[in-house]
């Protein structure tokens, strides 16, 4: 195992002799290996890929209790990669990671949950989110903020969603951010402030979201606490189109 990681952090890593260093510790009985063995199956690093000898090595390392192979095993089950998409077994691997304290399941069982069509599954999604949010996931923060708002699973709560978006935002989510945006700029929460809906869509236009950029160049189109500039709002609507909007498309060409 000590050569596999000395190679792993080697200038000039070679996949393939990494892959072999972690096969003959798995072979030795290391649950780590056996853990990167699958993985090194699950992307072809150093090997073909192969995901019946991923999932052969996963489950051999989950047996063994590896958290991280049990996260890797409901990811494979939740997006379906070479394997037949499986809610049940995904939820239960994931489960099985999050028994272990692996933070990253519980924000994927919450957006597995949540995606139910069942409430006493948008229920528990919230304790999950929960979980995430506290191990700092921004995501499971926005998720948390957006079933407080639409009383998903918990009685709604707009105050509540609008401290757990600002937290979410305040980390880089770029879907908070945009909500917060939204938020401010429609008066969801009192009179409309437009600066502050400025603010939050300026940040996630630095991040280069279309939505975001379409909507400052809004903005500025109406003058919403903004000098009315129908040259910044090409300016802006120009980079939202680059981006992929399509309404910002037909707005520039009205504008030039």
């Amino acid at each position: 195992m000590d050569r596999a990681w000395k190679l792993e952090g080697s200038p000039r890593r070679n996949a393939k002799a990494v892959f072999h260093a972690y096969l003959v510790a798995a072979r030795a009985g290391r649950v780590e290996a056996m853990t990167n063995v699958g993985l090194h199956y699950a992307y072809g690093d150093g090997v073909a890929r192969d995901v019946k000898q991923a999932l052969l090595w996963l489950r051999e390392a989950a047996s063994h209790g590896d958290e991280v192979a049990a996260f890797n095993l409901g990811l494979f089950y939740d997006v379906g990669e070479g394997v037949r998409r499986n809610k049940r077994l995904a939820e239960s691997w994931y489960r099985r990671a999050a028994k272990g304290g692996f933070s990253p399941a519980f924000a994927n069982l919450a957006d597995l949950l949540s995606s139910s069509r069942r409430p006493d599954d948008w229920v528990k999604a919230i304790g999950f989110h929960r979980k995430a949010a506290r191990e700092g996931n921004s995501v499971a923060m926005y998720n948390l903020a957006l079933a407080y708002e639409q009383g998903r699973g918990v009685r709604k709560n707009l105050r509540r969603a609008m401290a757990l978006y600002t937290q979410a935002a305040e980390l880089g989510d770029v879907d908070a951010q945009l909500a917060l945006g939204w938020v401010f700029l429609n008066g969801m929460v009192g009179p409309p402030d437009y600066v502050s809906a400025f603010r939050w869509y300026r940040q996630a236009a630095k991040q280069g979201n279309a939505s975001a950029l379409f909507s400052l160049g809004q903005m500025f189109m109406e003058g919403l606490g903004v000098p009315c500039s129908r040259m910044r709002a090409a300016r802006y609507f120009r980079a939202a189109a680059v981006a992929g909007h399509a309404k910002a498309t037909e707005l520039l060409r009205d504008l030039e």
